[in-house]
């Protein structure tokens, strides 16, 4: 039972490659509950100086300053850059690349894992192109996203009391603004009529009613309405609903 319950445990942490093994991110543990999604994982610390760390991660990830700091950066061997943030920035650490990492003082850090099924999802209803490439900033500073992820630091203080749907609602956001403010090719524009059928949408509804007391994620309301997850969110956040994608998008991050 109680390796059941780490090997549970572990689905939910950020890992990384790290000391030649996959492991936990940071060897401190997390503050409060961990998230209740599988797919957006996050991790809140407060972690003291450290030397040189050496990480690769597999999917898309931010280190979101809940305080101002300065950071030693680098992508592998590529020159070391001391770079200052303030709180309300994030440091963007690609995929599948070997980063290191150091600082000299105390930080306090929001740590957020992007998974690559958010990014393709969000890929099929916007580009015209076949691939993801996403050009890595090491400072990142945006009011949609600051606001964002305070908002889930909040919920995550809080427990998630609003549960599950609150966490996929933010993932589907941050994989949008990923695809707008950080891919190299420019995603197609959304149209800002049409919304969901009143039919469809008495469904919806009715099915949360039905499900209070279960935790209901952004998936199980896009298959009730019979739509895909970007259709749905799309649908709910501009009341539209777009048109089929027409391309299939690969992996993220110079996927050919």
């Amino acid at each position: 039972m109680q390796k059941t319950n780490i090997e549970k445990e572990s689905a939910f942490r950020i890992l990384s490659h790290r000391e030649g093994s996959l492991q936990p991110m940071f060897d401190a543990t997390p503050i409060g509950p961990l998230s209740p999604s599988s797919s957006l994982l996050v991790e809140r610390r407060d972690l003291e100086p450290t030397s040189w760390q050496s990480h690769l991660h597999e999917d898309q990830l931010f280190h979101f300053f809940m305080e101002p700091a300065v950071i030693g950066f680098s992508l592998r061997d590529a020159a070391i850059a001391k770079i200052p943030v303030t709180a309300g920035q994030a440091v963007f650490c690609p995929r599948r690349e070997w980063h290191n990492i150091s600082w000299r003082e105390r930080i306090s850090v929001l740590s957020i894992r992007i998974p690559d099924s958010a990014l393709v999802e969000a890929a099929r209803e916007r580009l015209t192109e076949r691939s993801l490439e996403f050009v890595p900033r090491h400072v990142v500073t945006d009011d949609r996203l600051a606001h964002l992820l305070f908002a889930l630091d909040a919920e995550r203080a809080r427990g998630y009391s609003t549960g599950k749907l609150f966490v996929d609602c933010i993932e589907s956001a941050l994989a949008n603004i990923l695809l707008t403010s950080f891919n190299t090719f420019a995603p197609r524009s959304i149209p800002g009529k049409g919304g969901m059928a009143p039919r469809v949408l008495r469904r919806v509804v009715e099915f949360m009613h039905a499900n209070m007391d279960k935790q209901i994620g952004l998936r199980d309301l896009a298959n009730c309405a019979g739509l895909s997850l970007s259709h749905f969110f799309f649908s709910v956040s501009r009341k539209h609903k777009p048109e089929p994608p027409s391309i299939h998008a690969s992996a993220p991050h110079r996927a050919k």
